[in-house]
């Protein structure tokens, strides 16, 4: 029996992964400043905080007059006198002195001023959740104490460091893959049996070094049929340690903040934080400052697409909490969401007063096979619970879907249920009086509804949203009812729903959505009545031919999506008046004029209108010309010298397949200051619009598929990315006044000659697949500047059949192994990774995936996903990435936060993965080490393999199938 982790990888368990914490605590505590700093650690429960605390304080309490560190003290201080005895222990600990009388903590403090003033002292503050601890503790200390004295204060509650005013925050992270796996092995002392159960563990405890060391120590000894025993445990409700430390951060809530907690871990994890909030604030809370508390005591994350986001096991900390009000009766329990136990509790009608909040979504519930398999038939990017299912026909209340089960209930089942606010019932079929439903309902969430119309019997009076996707509406209902409470409604992929309900039902409507409503004509003339309306979506409602013209009402209207309303011809004319608008979508219509008042649109801060093939659209410039604002522009003499003024605003604008053509081409788009991303792609001009090479803020110029386009120079100075692929005429390109560009991409520029001004080693992406034209030095600088090291990440696709020769690991087929050199052979600085691709179709091909596998630890990262999207059918290209390597550590996709590290001997393995077949295939591949080795002269460092300059002259470009072979050697 063979342990997983060689012994010289496995260090002491308190250490694992403390050291370079450590360091970036003890950068934040600047130690050689003489000023009094107080540094804050902050994290979830069970994440390391005091650790790392203790760790700092040990390296560096010699160096101060007097040190304490003071543990626990939000349990402690509890307890009675629990302050006053911090506060004897810190003179203790400072003066070494015994004798203090402290009656009071008022008196306590009195005397920490009194005897450590002036002092030059650390003092670590752990587990703090209320002010007043600190001052009872420190006081002020930046006045008290000596220069050069340092305060640690480790917390769950961010904000109470704002308050305290530190002067830095430290939030510690998780522990990634390898941390991981030392942390567990060391308590767990695995086998080779125990392997694939070992990450399953792993994956549960989530880089929680707390659940990392309880489940391992719980584990060890213990044979496979236990740890799997264990782990269907687990999967059902968390270990009670666990669970109980975890605990103490929701146990210092207020009633109303543990509210929102727990329908947030029970219902709304991954969903919209904006759209939550309207769901719990229509419950009765101030949900927003109730987000931002879990927020600061890390119960709660908001990612980048601003959803909600929470550790596993904190989440799964919040459903025991609520499993725990009734062990054996789900129908007591104040919420249901686990699949078997809600049809349970319908099934046999034990539902209770109790439940406040009930999901049965059997989207979750289909099994992974066919969840892969039905993501992969619908495309990228959606997952099976999501609003987004427009790829699935319906078919009454089905939808063809593997595994998809119809559940038929009667409402009745819902007649105990009298407090039931929150409700998802996808896919259900309810027959019976509607009387039987809550009164209280406040969210209603019924995808895959067979209702015509909802009865009047149906009580939705507080009803905040209602979200009733993939439905057989004809109508929301028969006669008039007033919703006054209904914020969102969204009856999108409604195929059946001929006509928009009357609005003035709903006053107080702020988000409508009416996606893919293929058979609604028109909008009922109501709309104009929605003063709080915020956001209106019309995308992809085919039979729409106009608008209403009291649309130009909408007083709060934000955001206007009518992309692919193919029918829709015009915009209202007094659109103008929407002053608050600030993205227009009107991709895909059939629009050929806007209106004289668009130009009165002054927030706008996103634009989309480009074509789509069907529509012949006017000359643009007459689409343009009512954007104009000078009175002057009435003749076309002055017209053809316009600017394009009054939209300081506008952030992206999008006037793709616009027939925009030479006669355009007078219309000066520098007077758009504030624009960031401007697409032009699929026009017919040969040179770019005047006035681009102005626009000092524009970060993204996407210029595809513009066919005649000659040359292309004046770029802005501060432009990061430029597309221009399928530019088939054009031949030069200029960068010289664009240094900041960090992408490139020009596949398919066939007749391009010349690029001045480019700068390989700035640029980190650069794509010339069919790029056949340039001359074979441009490809010979090209190779040589990625022989050497860069501080980036660079990716390089171009055509070719063979990898370059002087790499130095070289196989055929789509994986490659290398042993990590010894240290005595030099230390790796980069990789330069290589893969020669044939392409079996055109279309949305998946990413080319390069994974890297430590075959001796038994993990692996996602490396890097190369795009692959413009590689012609039958086609043969070269993807060359270069990843930089520090102290033999890289970064990888999949844990960017933190570095894979690689030992010497070690055996890894790079892999290419484009997780789908008949795309394309990787027919060989490489692995270029740069590394660098001590001098034995001097011991600085040299570098070798690394590519020969002196073969340049050696490389050619091969001339059939306009392709390119690369010919040089290994500098030895």
């Amino acid at each position: 029996m063979l342990l997983l982790i060689p012994a010289g990888i496995l260090r002491k368990w308190r250490m694992v992964g403390v050291d370079s914490r450590v360091e970036e605590m003890k950068a934040l505590l600047d130690h050689e400043s003489s000023d009094v700093r107080i540094v804050g650690i902050y994290g979830m429960g069970g994440i390391g905080k005091t650790t790392i605390a203790k760790a700092v304080y040990n390296q560096i309490r010699y160096t101060f007059e007097g040190s304490s560190c003071l543990l626990n003290i939000k349990e402690k201080s509890e307890q009675f006198n629990g302050l006053v005895h911090f506060q004897k222990q810190l003179l203790f600990d400072i003066l070494k002195m015994k004798k203090f009388k402290i009656d009071s903590v008022d008196r306590g403090i009195r005397l920490i001023q009194e005897r450590i003033q002036g002092k030059r002292v650390i003092v670590v503050l752990d587990d703090v959740d209320d002010l007043k601890q600190i001052h009872y503790l420190v006081g002020q200390c930046k006045s008290w104490l000596g220069p050069g004295s340092r305060v640690i204060i480790t917390t769950r509650n961010e904000h109470l460091l704002t308050q305290v005013q530190v002067n830095g925050k430290y939030e510690v992270r998780k522990m990634d893959e390898f941390e991981s796996l030392q942390l567990f092995s060391w308590h767990a002392h695995p086998t080779v049996d125990h392997l694939d159960l070992l990450v399953s563990f792993m994956n549960y405890a989530g880089g929680l070094p707390l659940a990392l060391e309880v489940l391992g120590c719980h584990l060890c000894g213990r044979s496979v049929d236990a740890w799997e025993s264990e782990l269907e445990i687990l999967q059902k409700m968390p270990h009670d340690k666990i669970h109980k430390i975890l605990k103490r951060s929701f146990d210092s809530l207020d009633h109303n903040r543990k509210i929102i907690f727990l329908d947030i871990a029970c219902f709304f994890v991954g969903l919209d934080k904006e759209y939550v909030i309207t769901i719990l604030d229509g419950c009765g809370f101030s949900s927003k400052s109730g987000i931002d508390i879990l927020v600061q005591r890390a119960l709660l994350r908001i990612d980048m697409q601003h959803k909600l986001a929470m550790h596993d096991l904190i989440r799964d900390m919040g459903r025991e909490i609520v499993r725990e009000e009734s062990n054996q009766y789900p129908g007591k329990r104040s919420r249901l969401w686990f699949h078997n136990e809600v049809l349970s509790v319908l099934h046999k009608n034990t539902g209770s007063e109790a439940v406040e909040g009930l999901i049965l979504n059997p989207f979750y519930e289909l099994r992974h096979e066919e969840r892969l398999r039905t993501k992969a038939s619908f495309g990228k990017g959606h997952s099976l619970n999501s609003p987004e299912l427009k790829g699935f026909e319906a078919n009454g209340f089905t939808l063809h879907l593997p595994g998809l089960k119809v559940e038929h209930l009667k409402t009745e089942v819902f007649a105990k249920m009298q407090n039931l606010r929150l409700l998802q019932i996808n896919a259900v079929h309810l027959t019976g009086s509607y009387e039987y439903l809550s009164k209280e309902l406040i969210w209603l969430c019924w995808h895959v509804c067979p209702l015509k119309f909802l009865p009047q019997n149906f009580h939705l009076e507080n009803l905040v949203v209602l979200e009733m996707q993939y439905n057989n509406l004809t109508q929301i209902w028969k006669g008039n009812r007033i919703l006054n409470n209904l914020k969102v409604l969204n009856l999108s992929y409604s195929r059946t729903l001929i006509k928009s309900p009357d609005f003035l039902q709903f006053p107080h409507l702020e988000v409508l959505l009416l996606e893919e409503c293929i058979k609604l004509v028109e909008l009922h003339e109501s709309i104009k009545h929605l003063k709080g309306l915020v956001r209106l979506s019309l995308r992809d409602c085919k039979k729409v031919r106009n608008l209403p013209e009291s649309i130009s009402n909408l007083k709060s209207l934000e955001i206007l999506n009518l992309s692919g309303c193919l029918q829709l011809d015009k915009l209202p004319e007094k659109l103008g008046n929407l002053a608050t608008l600030k993205k227009l979508l009107a991709d895909r219509t059939a629009i050929k004029q806007l209106p004289s008042s668009f130009s009165l649109l002054k927030n706008l801060k996103a634009i989309s209108l480009f074509g789509h093939e069907g529509t012949s659209l006017e000359s643009w410039l007459s689409c343009f010309s009512t954007w104009i604002s000078s009175p002057k522009c009435l003749n076309p003499m002055n017209l053809v010298r316009a600017s394009v003024v009054g939209f300081y605003s506008l952030g992206k604008l999008v006037l793709n397949n616009c027939n925009l053509s030479e006669a355009e081409n007078a219309i000066d788009l520098g007077g758009l200051s504030s624009l960031q991303e401007l697409d032009l792609s699929k026009n017919n001009f040969c040179r770019l619009p005047q006035g681009i090479g102005r626009l000092s803020k524009l970060g993204m110029l996407r210029l595809k598929n513009c066919a005649y386009l000659q040359s292309i120079s004046e770029l802005p100075t501060n432009l990061q990315i430029l597309f221009a692929n399928d530019c088939s005429s054009m031949e030069r390109l200029s960068l010289s006044q664009s240094p900041q560009l960090i992408g490139l991409s020009l596949n398919h520029c066939s007749n391009l000659l010349e690029i001045q001004g480019l700068n390989l080693e700035a640029i980190p992406f650069i794509e010339m697949i069919g790029c056949d034209n340039l001359p074979s030095n441009f490809w010979t600088n090209l190779l040589q500047d990625l022989s050497t090291p860069s501080a980036t990440e660079r990716l390089v696709c171009f055509p070719g059949r063979e990898v370059p020769n002087w790499f130095s690991h070289q196989s055929i087929g789509s994986s490659i192994s290398f042993r990590v050199p010894s240290l005595s052979e030099g230390e790796i600085r980069m990789l330069l990774i290589c893969a020669v691709c044939s392409y079996m179709q055109n279309g949305n091909t998946p990413d080319l995936d390069v994974i890297i596998h430590n075959k001796t630890r038994k993990f692996r990262h996602l490396l890097v996903s190369i795009p692959v999207e413009h590689c012609a059918k039958f086609s043969h290209n070269l993807f060359l990435f270069q990843a930089p390597v520090i102290r033999n550590k890289l970064k990888t996709v999949d844990f960017p936060e933190k570095e894979m590290e690689m030992f010497s001997g070690e055996e890894i393995e790079v892999s290419f993965n484009n997780w789908g077949s008949g795309y394309n295939e990787v027919s060989k591949c490489g692995v270029h080490l740069l590394l660098e080795k001590p001098n034995d002269n001097n011991g600085s460092m040299v570098q070798y393999l690394r590519y020969d300059t002196a073969e340049d002259d050696e490389m050619s470009a091969a001339a059939d199938d306009n392709e390119i072979s690369f010919h040089s050697e290994v500098d030895d």
